[in-house]
């Protein structure tokens, strides 16, 4: 994920002792071991996972414009709602 010019010359200008107050704050938020699913939510996660990239390697996949385009035209419906 890029991180935003402006905010990142904000995060510079702290004191060293704030910037990794902010770190490990942002590190502790994100807690692998809680993503909120449960086991068979995840096992049906992991499934589609595992058919999406047996579908990759059969090449089965779309190309690269298309998925693009679709992608694109998704965004510029959300934000015109």
């Amino acid at each position: 994920m890029a991180v935003p010019q402006q905010l990142l010359q904000q995060l510079l200008a702290l004191d060293e002792p704030v910037r990794l107050e902010i770190a490990h704050a942002l590190l502790a938020s994100v807690d692998a071991d809680d993503d909120g699913m449960n086991d068979a939510d995840r096992e049906k996660l992991y499934a589609a996972i595992d058919r999406s990239l047996a579908q990759a390697d059969s090449s089965q996949t779309l190309p690269f414009d298309e998925v693009m385009a679709a992608l694109r035209a998704k965004r510029t419906a959300r934000a015109t709602r």
